[in-house]
Order: structure tokens, then C-alpha cells, then sequence
């Protein structure tokens, strides 16, 4: 992904998959209650500061908790 800041990346990889943004955003673009975006290995702690800068080879997962059984 491309991007200065997490959320610079997030944005460029919705603009390529549209289908995935409500998945990880919620109606006010924020991160769903579930999902966990962790940054080079570490998780991002203050889920509101999307606006942190990233390296250019910086790894982003995005991860949505499972339920069930």
C-alpha cells in the first residue's frame, strides 16, 4: 500500500477494493469496533491516530475479530 499515514494507506487500498471499506470503517470512518490494525508487527493502540506516519515499507494488517462457534 501507498501512503505517508496509515489511514493515507487504508484510503489507497479502499480507492483499489471499494467492497472492503465498510468492513473496516464504520459509517463515520472510523474503525469498526472489531477490527485491529497493526503497524510493522505492533498493534496501533490509539485506534483515532490513523494519522500516524508510516515508512515507505511499512507492513499494515488489517484483522477483524471472529465469533461463533
Amino acid at each position: 500500500m501507498s501512503g505517508a499515514t496509515v489511514r493515507e494507506a487504508l484510503e489507497a487500498y479502499f480507492a483499489r477494493h471499494p467492497q472492503v471499506r465498510g468492513y473496516v470503517l464504520d459509517e463515520q470512518d472510523a474503525l469498526r469496533h472489531h477490527v485491529v490494525v497493526f503497524v510493522n508487527g505492533s498493534q496501533l493502540r490509539d485506534r483515532s491516530n490513523q494519522g500516524e506516519a508510516i515508512g515507505e515499507a511499512a507492513e499494515i494488517y488489517v484483522m477483524q475479530a471472529l465469533s461463533g462457534g
